[in-house]
């Protein structure tokens, strides 16, 4: 983001997009990953890599979800874009974001859907907790790609001619029915129930933060080193909370957690080693993306003023994730709804909008933009 800058001069819109393309790879994804999790801990699948109706059914229904939230988070970063200004509302804006969108979600698909399945299954067979693996890794891998996938996605679009558009949005549509017809399945069918109305409620949030960085892009591209911290700042919040949903959720399947409204003295120990890892983490996140700034000469702010942000903003950040990886895991199962479906998704999703905020509000504490 901070070395390719220059393409928000371009399409200011694109800041817009990003945060909920990174959000719905982690969303889906390392939800694929905890649900894969959980069939093995419980035993319903083995820990072998092979054709398996359980596993098959699960990729049907993410390639789906992922394919529907693509088109519909193109369709709403353009609306956004032109309620902000930033462009007039017009058919080639929406075609543009669209295609952009779903070729970048298509693209990373070939790479996150081997890659959730090795971490999970390979994982579990060398002893390791996939719960502890999955939601971090995956989430760091939707970055890693997704991020260059919609730079590359931007120049092939933009290289298309309106013929050409249109006949990939018909090969789109047509992809997405077939991958529905495939999530027809019960345990597709449940995954592409459940999970749908949470995806589109972590868009709309995921929007929250390209929102307020739209509001921002002139003061963000001014100092592009912010740019270069920001995927990774939200990345490693929800892989945070997500490493704590994931393991509520398997220990409220195998009975090992009890779904107080009151959190245990364990859970709040818990709370407490996610604080000392937040500072960890997020002292590293300014001191790389400082390394990264310098190498690539990329407009910044002094070290210690990146590094005291990145601190105040995570564990402001550290504090909300904490108590949302509990409430909504125990909720949902309260409810009888498989919190693999629903904690991941919701914490990846409102850390972005709040880690954002939270990033934000750090910057001009410090008085930066």
């Amino acid at each position: 983001m901070g070395y390719l800058s220059h393409e928000f001069v371009v399409l200011p819109a694109l800041i817009i997009l990003i945060p909920p393309s990174i959000g719905l790879r982690g969303n889906i994804y390392a939800s694929l990953g905890s649900r894969l999790s959980t069939y093995l801990h419980t035993g319903r699948i083995e820990p072998k890599f092979e054709v398996n109706p359980i596993i098959t059914e699960n990729i049907h229904s993410s390639t789906f979800l992922l394919l529907v939230l693509s088109i519909f988070n193109g369709f709403v970063s353009a609306e956004i874009a032109s309620a902000l200004g930033l462009h007039p509302f017009t058919f080639d804006l929406v075609l543009n974001l669209i295609l952009i969108s779903v070729l970048a979600a298509f693209l990373s698909a070939i790479f996150m859907v081997p890659t959730t399945l090795a971490l999970a299954i390979g994982s579990y067979k060398w002893g390791w907790d996939p719960d502890n693996l999955t939601a971090p890794l995956i989430t760091l891998m939707g970055d890693v790609v997704t991020l260059p996938l919609i730079f590359a996605s931007v120049d092939v679009v933009f290289a298309m001619s309106l013929s050409f558009k249109l006949t990939s949005v018909a090969i789109i549509v047509l992809a997405t029915l077939i991958l529905y017809r495939l999530s027809k399945g019960e345990i597709g069918w449940r995954v592409v129930r459940e999970s749908l109305p949470i995806l589109v409620a972590c868009a709309l949030v995921d929007f929250g933060s390209g929102t307020i960085l739209g509001k921002e892009v002139e003061g963000l591209i001014t100092v592009a080193g912010i740019l270069t911290i920001i995927p990774a700042f939200l990345e490693d919040g929800g892989a945070m909370g997500g490493i704590l949903a994931s393991r509520f959720s398997s220990m409220l399947h195998l009975g090992l957690l009890e779904p107080k409204l009151i959190p245990e003295r364990d859970v709040l120990r818990s709370f407490g080693i996610m604080h000392f890892l937040g500072l960890v983490i997020f002292t590293l996140v300014g001191i790389f993306g400082q390394i990264v700034n310098y190498t690539l000469s990329i407009p910044t702010i002094p070290t210690i003023y990146m590094v005291a942000t990145t601190v105040v903003a995570g564990q402001l950040l550290t504090a909300l994730l904490n108590f949302m990886a509990y409430y909504f895991s125990i909720l949902s199962f309260m409810r009888g709804i498989d919190p693999d479906n629903v904690g991941i998704p919701l914490i990846t999703s409102l850390m972005d909008v709040l880690g954002t905020g939270c990033l934000i509000l750090s910057l001009k504490l410090f008085g930066i933009i």
